[in-house]
Order: structure tokens, then C-alpha cells, then sequence
């Protein structure tokens, strides 16, 4: 049912002008193409992972943000409807977002012309996917973004006890609910469940979002504090007072917009026109 309700209340979240959609079919994944109306010289791409604990969460919950991004960067975005629990547990997710960036490259784009990102759960899966990566010796894309991400699935964050109230978005008990759902077999201190007790080594440059009003901040803070600690190249963005997924509603909260802004002014420089 909360599936369903949200992926209904998207249905009013309108893409930008300037940029368009085309929905199509990857390897039996449903899947959603943003690039801009006006044809562009630049070469980049950006794979979006979108949010929603593994659970919930679609392109179309998605697209007015990523579409933001396409018409602020003129680069052409994928969003990858990955498997989901209950149904799929982990690797499900990784595996088809490992599809969704093998698309980019098959299409002619080189992982120096690409960016992956992500919130929430999506955010965590960017960097699951950075370590599939390396396990599978492709190459890294130039950079990544992780907006509020989800990584550390047993939650022991001071954030997820003292936001608990202050944070209307986030469920701690429901979330452990699904945690331990999205594990599977596969312990909550796995890297590619919670991304926070991996190794970070050779990592590309990472920006990092979050708000200390939130329950997952200290999953982002404790994460770049490890990727710093490991020499990845780290952009780390705080705000106060804002609930999660503030990003989602950049055309309503000047915060959002900020965020948003920011975020595409890192992919501009990282993602060079070469």
C-alpha cells in the first residue's frame, strides 16, 4: 500500500521544462531515460539511483529531481528501476544498478563521462555499487553523489535515536523491518548491505549531502569521516532543520533548490567537457 500511495502522489511531480523522458526496457528492467530538449555537445551521463529503504521508490518518484539535474548540467540521466524487497533481497539491487551503468558504457560513454547518484537507500546502493565495481575490476565513473544515503543497516548512528521524533520520513522500527529484509542471508555488517563497514580505497570523488535533523545523519557523517580517512577525495554538504529527502522538493523549499544546486555545480566541474 505505501508503495502504491507514493508512487500515486508522484504522479503530480512534473518534470522541468527544457529536458524530456522516454521509458524503455533494460535486460527486463523497467527503465527511464532524462536528457535535454536542445541538442548538446557535451558527453556526460549520470546514473540515478533513487531512494526508498530498498522498499519503495520508482523513476517516477524521482524524475522532477533528476530532471532538475539534466537541465542544470545538460547531461543525459538514467534512472534504473532496481529489484526490491520483499521480493529481492540484496544483491538484487546492486546487480541491477551494475545494469543500469554497463548500459551507459555499451552506449558509448566512458566511465570518465559518467556520474553516479543517489538518496537515501539510493545513496548507499551508489557506494554498493562502487565496491561491486572494484570486485569486478570495472573501471570507477568520475565521481559520486550520495544525498542522505542509507549505510549502515543496523543503525547504530547516534542520529537514529536522538532524530527519531524530529524526522517525519524515517521510521527507525520500520526500517529496521526492512534491513533485516534487504540482508537476506547476508549479515548487516556486509559491506554490500551497509556500506558504512567497507573499504574505500581508490574510491573516485564523493559528494556527501545530509542534515543533522535527520535519523540517518550520522550514516553520512561517519561516512565521510571513513572516506576521508581512506584519501577519497570528499565534498561534505550540512544542513540544519530539514527533514529527510529535502532534495525531492526543490521546486517548494529554498533549501532543496540549494541543495540541488549545488549538486549540479559539483557534477560541472567534475564531469568536464573534455
Amino acid at each position: 500500500m505505501l508503495r502504491e500511495t507514493t508512487e500515486f502522489i508522484a504522479i503530480f511531480s512534473l518534470l522541468p521544462w527544457g529536458v524530456k523522458a522516454k521509458k524503455f526496457e533494460l535486460n527486463g528492467l523497467s527503465a527511464e531515460v532524462i536528457e535535454p530538449v536542445r541538442p548538446t555537445k557535451t558527453k556526460r551521463a549520470l546514473l540515478y539511483l533513487h531512494g526508498g529503504g530498498y522498499a519503495i521508490g520508482s523513476s517516477q518518484t524521482h524524475r522532477s529531481l533528476v530532471g532538475k539535474i539534466v537541465d542544470e548540467t545538460r547531461t543525459t540521466a538514467l534512472l534504473v528501476n532496481y529489484r526490491k524487497i520483499p521480493t529481492y533481497p540484496c544483491p538484487a539491487a546492486i546487480e541491477d544498478a551494475f545494469q543500469g551503468y554497463q548500459y551507459l558504457l555499451d552506449n558509448g560513454f566512458a566511465p570518465n563521462e559518467i556520474a553516479i547518484a543517489g538518496d537515501s537507500a539510493g545513496g548507499g546502493l551508489v557506494c554498493s555499487l562502487l565496491f561491486y565495481l572494484k570486485e569486478k575490476n570495472v573501471p570507477f565513473p568520475k565521481c559520486g553523489v550520495c544525498l542522505s544515503p542509507w549505510t549502515d543497516l543496523k543503525h547504530t548512528g547516534k542520529s537514529a535515536e536522538e532524530n527519531k521524533f524530529s524526522d517525519p520520513f524515517v521510521k527507525v522500527k520500520e526500517m529496521q523491518r526492512w534491513a533485516e529484509v534487504y540482508a537476506g542471508s547476508k549479515s548487516l555488517e556486509d559491506p554490500m548491505v551497509s556500506p558504512l563497514y567497507g573499504e574505500f580505497d581508490g574510491f573516485p570523488p564523493i559528494l556527501i549531502q545530509a542534515s543533522t535533523n535527520e535519523v540517518l545523519y550520522s550514516d553520512s557523517f561517519r561516512l565521510q569521516e571513513k572516506m576521508k580517512a581512506a584519501g577519497v577525495d570528499i565534498t561534505f554538504q550540512k544542513w540544519d532543520d530539514l527533514m529527510h529527502w529535502w532534495q525531492l522538493f526543490w521546486r517548494f523549499i529554498p533549501e532543496s533548490e540549494d541543495a540541488i544546486n549545488k549538486v549540479c555545480e559539483y557534477l560541472n566541474k567534475h564531469l568536464k567537457v573534455s
